[in-house]
């Protein structure tokens, strides 16, 4: 272009694409002169071709609008001169489009380096903009008018705690009756007060939920004008956003007033009518429900919701199904031609009856697409509800059955005859009533009886009740039907069967009945008329009946005997008169013969309505009973008589009462103590002072409860006719008193009926006393019995042994016996206790304070040899004075207790003897039983006993004071029968030794207490040596237990961590089985967990490295990478269950592969991060750096430092100086075995490594773990077992194509073990044990079977036996072919038993497929 500057083109090359006006202006004078334009400022400024060539002179300001030229003029005035920015809108001419244009300058001035003023310029066409601007501010105008036009109004508010107004309409004051200006006032507070006090708490939640949910919500509430009238207004509530950080909502109000009051008048007038209100449109052949009153809904007994779901498709649904046809076509011909619709139908009401409906309405308008059936539907009538209760007040039940199909189409309410009848209308009648699945039987309706209603009898099978019933035709709301009325008359059948029944009972009743019966009338006059007897009466008095009859007919008393018929007669007539229920008599009547029959005849009363007298008379044959009585008479007189006549000398009263009358009749007394006389004729005070003679106070109590009145008569009644009762009694004139037996028999008096007591006391004094003596002899083996009678100084030997030696005499005086034993018999030392034990006055003494008591002596016999005798004396009775004396010889027994106590000598110091009950001790000592010395005696046991204790140790005298209290050593025997033992110092000769004292009770009865002293000294002290021994050896068990304890927690520590991955990848792999490259990530984190849990469990089995406290490290290719990811997918699930973040790199790796054991470093790094993960807060972060520093060792080996760092809850000084003892945890939070660290450092040192740590409380933990390993080529990554396969299809050259004999007892492995083999191209062969195994490869053709992988463990057969079994067949393959023991068992003695029993090689479980190939492989070399 000519004239322009390159600057100019540059621009204008720059500037052609721009949209809007550009133009560049240098003001020069004060002008302003244009220097550049781009295309884009002739088209916004509707330059013209003409004007475009003028446009150059200048600022062209003529085009401008009059009424905008000046404003522009100025402001370019002032940008001249100020040289600042400008921007206006103004109206521009266009050319082109013969108009003015709102046209927008946006400029700014700048001085250039050779000082000319440049001012550059941009124009906008903006007339749309304008044209905008001013069409809102007309609507927006428009639309305050139009929402001050809105009946109700609209409001803005912003809402905290209160709804503040930000924007109102003035229909909104006007809901209320305010002025906007009134309004404005009230709201400044909170705007939710201006509704009505009852609704505001439910407008503020609706408006809440709104601003929670962000929506929209609309809903009714009331205000209150302020007239006090209520005002109803529907409001729609919408979020439109926030104002000041604070929720807005846009509210449109609507007065709805007037709505609501029509709608109520609506409701009122809708539910006034009875039933309800339907209006029907069909819509393609369906009735459809437009409108539903709440009658309508009620009838139905279901909600609105329920029913309207129930109609959804067509309204005629809800018609009961076998009425529905029939409705339909009222329905349709009611629409079809404008007539009156008039239909009765059931429909299924909510509770499952049936009820009525009736259906009233016609079409409204000319018959369209869109008409309607405007219908009334009610329920029953108040007419048919009076009907209905007519007939449910019936005694009959009514039935209407449809006579087309049986259907039940109503039943009244009075009584339910069959199967629950009230409650199955709609179903048909002989399902419902009777449970049938066709028509009844016994169906009366179609078959010989007519529609009469004639009632006639119904009998329904397999039922015990009884119908009558009647029907008949009728039409039943438009249906055809019967109705039937059905009576139960079961009753009345059965009253009548019974009334029968009993009727023929009654004559077989009479007739069988023995004795007879008649009715007889008595007459005012007083005669009486019999009008009934039976035969039975007639052969009770031998005669015929007719014959009883020609006697009877005319007075019922002629048959009477004459000695008679006076007091039976006045006995009648008294009955009678008096007016009493029963008579009992007791009289004659003549026979047929002419003789007499005593009869019994009770008579019963029965008053007739008419005033009439009638009485049954039953009569009784008694002559027989007389006949006994008579006898049982003569029986009761005898047995009296024999009763006194009685000769025994021993009975010393006799006699006999009458206990039903309480009275004594005869009493005969050989006591002289004039026992009648002194206790009187009344029978009961009489038996209670023959019980004051009764001595003892038990026997009194037993005296009473057996003798006296009311005990005697209930034994009668039991049967329990003699009562014997032995005591002793003391006589009043007696000094010490007898034994004797009462005896009374009781039998009933013949005439009287009353009871009558026989009395018997007999003397049986010399009989007791015989009897226990006797006891005494059979309970004693004696040498003699002796009677000893104190109160006359005599004795009697009741028995004796013959063979025994210095018997006495049969009989003599006690007190000379006694003097010629002492004389002649006793020895010396014996004599003294001899006599005191039998002085009269001891015996009495000691028999009252001890009771029997035995006292042992020696005598002299004939031949002058020396025995010893134990003298009992026991009580036969004291209060006569009566003793006996039992005398036994105990020779032997003393000899074998001497010998006894020889051996007991040699066994213990001393036994003493105590007598519980004279405190008196017999100690026997060593010395004294060796040396035959008599025992040390002593009275007193407690001074003894003192002395005893004096000899204890000072020390523990107190407390051994105590234990030989006599008191406390019975109180302990109590609590111990069997006895107890104790030890305590002695101080001797030779310095303190340890007795042991046994307690014991020396004999049955507990008289006698047995203490028995040992030296136990040595014995405690072996005891002793034996202790510390067993307490060593639990020492040494207890750090053997720890030893287990501590390493199961460790193994427990480290094999959890795997297993958590292992867990954790398995539940995500589970939930992500559509994602297939998720679940083989997962499966390979697994399977690399897998391999660390497995080699932990290998070295657990290493027991010999567990106990000797050392391991053997593996000398492997380890990748740094393969490391790092390995700890990655074992630790990512931790950390991200724990709420961290994880990460774990490498930097500065130069050697990125290296030689060392990868167990035991995963192990290390894994307790480090564990721990780190354990004790870091949800929300912190866990870090493993592995990185490569400068080597110590030369040059072949490269340094790793591994650095693990949290940021968890650090530790302190105190811990940090113990954290790698066993066992150590830290006190700030207690978790784990605290075995890891020391695990750790233990493995570290065994590698030559360092560990160290630094920490912070609260701040986190640093471990830094450095080690020094050879390094590796980079070729290879890492190996863990040789691969003899040199190549990946090493495992199909070595498995495939084989057959395996498998024995495994486990399904599951088995199944694992199969599916291996297969994937790998080989076959198996699966055996359930040992024995099955060896029968399969026994049937199988030599060659079939590759190899034979073993199982151990398994029923019938084990691996061991089974391998045996294969190696000692006679063939050709049984000694050559492969068998590997597969099995849990893998400790190093059971690799060698399989080897023992001819196994090839042995492989643990679980197993690892590269393992069983190496195995394979070298076993199947020479098979090849």
């Amino acid at each position: 272009m000519k004239g322009t500057s390159f600057y100019e083109e540059q621009m204008g090359m720059a500037f052609d694409s721009i949209p809007c006006g550009l133009c560049i202006y240098q003001i020069v004078d004060g002008q302003i002169l244009p220097r550049f334009r781009n295309p884009a400022f002739y088209e916004i400024l509707g330059y013209s071709d003409t004007h475009r060539s003028d446009a150059g002179q200048g600022l062209d300001l003529d085009r401008v609008h009059p009424e905008d030229a000046g404003p522009l003029k100025e402001k370019l005035s002032m940008l001249v001169r100020d040289k600042g920015k400008i921007q206006h809108t103004f109206r521009l001419f266009h050319d082109r489009e013969n108009e003015y244009r709102w046209i927008r300058l946006e400029g700014s001035t700048r001085q250039l380096e050779h000082g000319e003023t440049m001012l550059y310029g941009a124009f906008s066409d903006v007339s749309s903009q304008v044209r905008l601007e001013k069409e809102l501010a007309g609507a927006n105008a428009k639309m305050e008018d139009i929402i001050n036009a809105i009946p109700g109004g609209v409001a803005i508010y912003r809402v905290s705690d209160i709804f503040e107004t930000v924007y109102f309409s003035d229909g909104v004051p006007e809901l209320s009756g305010y002025t906007v200006e009134e309004y404005r006032k009230l709201v400044k507070g909170n705007a939710a007060d201006m509704t009505y006090s009852e609704d505001t708490a439910m407008v503020v939640s609706r408006a809440m939920e709104v601003i929670r949910q962000k929506g929209v919500d609309d809903f009714e509430f009331r205000k209150q004008h302020r007239d006090g009238h209520i005002v109803w207004v529907r409001v729609q509530v919408k979020w439109i956003g926030e104002d000041r950080g604070r929720p807005l909502l846009h509210c449109v109000f609507h007065n709805i007033s007037d709505l609501k009051e029509t709608q109520m008048e609506m409701n009122h007038l809708i539910n006034s009518i009875p039933g309800g209100i339907a209006l029907f449109q069909k819509e393609e052949g369906a009735y459809k429900a437009a409108f539903l009153s709440d009658g309508v809904i009620t009838l139905s007994g279901y909600t609105r919701g329920e029913y309207e779901a129930m109609i959804q498709r067509d309204a005629l649904d809800m018609v009961y199904e076998a009425d529905r046809r029939r409705v339909r076509a009222a329905v349709d011909s009611a629409m079809e031609n404008g007539l009156a619709l008039d239909v009765f139908y059931r429909i299924r009401h909510k509770d499952g009856r049936l009820v009525w409906i009736h259906m009233n309405g016609r079409r409204m308008g000319p018959l369209t697409g869109l008409s309607r059936l405007y219908i009334v539907i009610t329920g029953m009538s108040a007419q048919t509800r009076l009907f209905q209760t007519i007939a449910n007040e019936m005694a009959d039940s009514i039935y209407v059955i449809d006579k087309e199909n049986y259907d039940l189409l109503y039943v009244n309410e009075n009584q339910v005859l069959f199967t629950d009848s009230k409650n199955c209308v709609g179903q048909k009648c002989y399902t419902a009533l009777h449970g049938q699945d066709g028509p009844c039987g016994f169906c009366t309706l179609k078959k010989a009886h007519a529609a009469d209603g004639q009632e006639h009898e119904m009998q329904v099978y397999g039922s015990d009740r009884f119908y009558m019933t009647r029907f008949k035709e009728s039409d039943w709301n438009g249906i055809p039907a019967y109705i039937k009325y059905v009576r139960d008359v079961t009753q009345e059948v059965k009253t009548r069967r019974e009334k029968e029944r009993l009727e023929e009972y009654f004559q077989t009743v009479i007739k069988n009945l023995p004795g007879g019966i008649a009715v007889v009338r008595a007459e005012k006059d007083g005669s009486m008329i019999p009008e009934y007897m039976s035969d039975g009466f007639a052969a009770l008095t031998s005669m015929s009946l007719e014959k009883a009859w020609e006697i009877y007919c005319q007075d019922a008393m002629s048959g009477v005997h004459p000695d008679d018929r006076e007091r039976v007669m006045e006995e009648t007539s008294a009955f009678i008169g008096h007016g009493v229920n029963n008579l009992e008599m007791v009289y004659r009547l003549i026979r047929g013969d002419g003789s007499y029959v005593w009869v019994k005849n009770t008579l019963s009363m029965l008053c007739s309505e008419g005033g009439e007298k009638r009485f049954y008379a039953v009569y009784h044959d008694v002559t027989k009973e007389r006949e006994a009585r008579e006898q049982l008479r003569s029986q009761y007189k005898e047995r009296l008589m024999q009763h006194y006549g009685t000769t025994d000398p021993n009975v010393i009263i006799m006699g006999h009462c009458n206990i039903s009358q309480n009275r004594i009749i005869e009493i005969s007394d050989h006591t002289d103590s004039h026992l009648l006389e002194t206790f009187g004729y009344e029978r009961e005070a009489f038996f209670t002072g023959i019980a004051g003679l009764v001595t003892d106070e038990s026997e009194r109590r037993a005296f009473l409860d057996i003798y006296l009145n009311a005990p005697s008569l209930k034994a009668f009644r039991e049967n329990d006719t003699e009562k014997i009762l032995r005591c002793f009694i003391k006589l009043p004139k007696e000094k010490n008193g007898r034994y004797v037996q009462f005896k009374v028999n009781l039998v009933d008096e013949p005439d009287t009926g009353d009871i009558t007591g026989i009395l018997t006391v007999t003397d049986i004094t010399e009989q007791v006393i015989s009897d226990r003596i006797l006891h005494q002899l059979s309970v004693t083996s004696y040498d003699f019995v002796i009677d000893l009678n104190l109160e006359q100084d005599t004795y009697t030997v009741l028995t004796c042994n013959e063979d025994s030696h210095r018997l006495p005499s049969r009989s003599g005086q006690h007190s000379l016996h006694v003097e010629y034993m002492l004389g002649q018999v006793i020895v010396p030392k014996d004599r003294e206790q001899f006599a005191n034990s039998l002085n009269p006055d001891e015996i009495r003494r000691r028999l009252k304070d001890e009771g029997a008591y035995t006292f042992s002596y020696s005598i002299m016999d004939e031949n002058r040899d020396i025995r010893t005798k134990n003298m009992t004396v026991s009580e036969v009775d004291l209060r006569l004075g009566r003793v006996c004396l039992v005398r036994t010889d105990i020779t032997d027994p003393v000899r074998e207790q001497q010998g006894f106590l020889n051996i007991m000598a040699y066994t213990f110091d001393l036994v003493g003897i105590i007598n519980v009950y004279t405190g008196r001790m017999t100690m026997h000592t060593r010395q004294t039983v060796l040396e035959n010395l008599p025992p040390y005696v002593a009275d007193d046991y407690y001074s003894a006993a003192e002395r005893f204790v004096g000899q204890y140790d000072p020390e523990d005298r107190d407390g051994s004071s105590s234990r030989f209290c006599l008191e406390h050593i019975l109180q302990t025997l109590t609590q111990k029968p069997g006895g107890y033992d104790f030890v305590f110092p002695y101080r001797g000769d030779d310095g303190i030794r340890y007795k042991q004292i046994n307690v014991l009770w020396g004999d049955e009865n507990h008289r006698t207490v047995c203490l028995v002293r040992a030296d136990v000294t040595d014995m405690l002290a072996e005891e002793r040596r034996r202790k510390d021994a067993l307490e060593e050896a639990l020492a040494i068990a207890r750090e053997a237990s720890q030893a287990k304890s501590d390493f199961l927690s460790t193994m427990s520590h480290d094999i959890r961590t795997p297993m958590n991955a292992i867990m954790g990848m398995t539940a995500l792999a589970r939930a992500h089985l559509d994602e297939p490259e998720r679940v083989s990530d997962c499966l390979g984190k697994i399977s690399v967990s897998s391999s660390h849990l497995l080699s932990l469990i290998n070295d657990i089995l290493d027991m010999s490295k567990i106990e000797q406290s050392k391991l053997s490290l593996n000398h492997m290719k380890i990748s740094m990478s393969g490391l790092l990811e390995k700890l990655s997918a074992i630790m990512e699930p931790q950390a991200q269950a724990a709420g961290l973040k994880l990460t774990i790199q490498g930097r500065g790796i130069e050697h990125g592969y290296y030689y060392g054991d990868s167990l035991r470093m995963n192990q290390i790094l894994i307790n480090l991060l564990s721990n780190a993960v354990k004790f870091t807060p949800e929300g912190g972060s866990v870090e493993l750096l592995a990185e490569e520093i400068t080597p110590i060792r030369p040059q072949g080996y490269a340094r790793y430092r591994f650095t693990v760092r949290d940021t968890g809850i650090g530790m302190g000084k105190e811990f940090l100086a113990h954290m790698f003892e066993p066992f150590t945890r830290n006190t700030e939070r207690v978790e784990g075995t605290g075995l890891g660290l020391s695990i750790t450092r233990g493995l570290v040192k065994l590698m030559d490594g360092t560990i160290s740590v630094e920490s912070r409380i609260h701040e986190g933990t640093t471990f830094k773990v450095e080690l020094e390993c050879e390094y590796a080529d980079c070729g290879d990554g890492e190996t863990g077992h040789p691969d003899p396969g040199h190549g990946g299809n090493a495992a199909d050259q070595v498995f495939a194509g084989r057959r395996f004999l498998i024995a495994e007892d486990n399904d599951i492995n088995a199944e694992i073990l199969c599916e291996l083999l297969k994937m790998r191209g080989a076959m198996s062969d699966v055996a359930d044990d040992g024995a099955m195994a060896l029968k399969m490869y026994r049937d199988a053709a030599p060659g079939t079977y590759d190899a034979v992988l073993m199982d151990i463990r398994m029923p019938e057969m084990n691996g061991y036996e089974a391998a045996r079994a294969i190696r000692g067949m006679k063939r050709e393959d049984a000694g050559r072919i492969p068998i590997i023991a597969m099995t849990a068992n893998a400790f190093a003695e059971d690799v060698q038993d399989a080897l023992d029993a001819g196994m090839d090689a042995h492989v643990a479980k679980p197993i690892d497929m590269e393992i069983l190939k190496t195995a394979l492989s070298q076993t199947l070399k020479g098979i090849v």
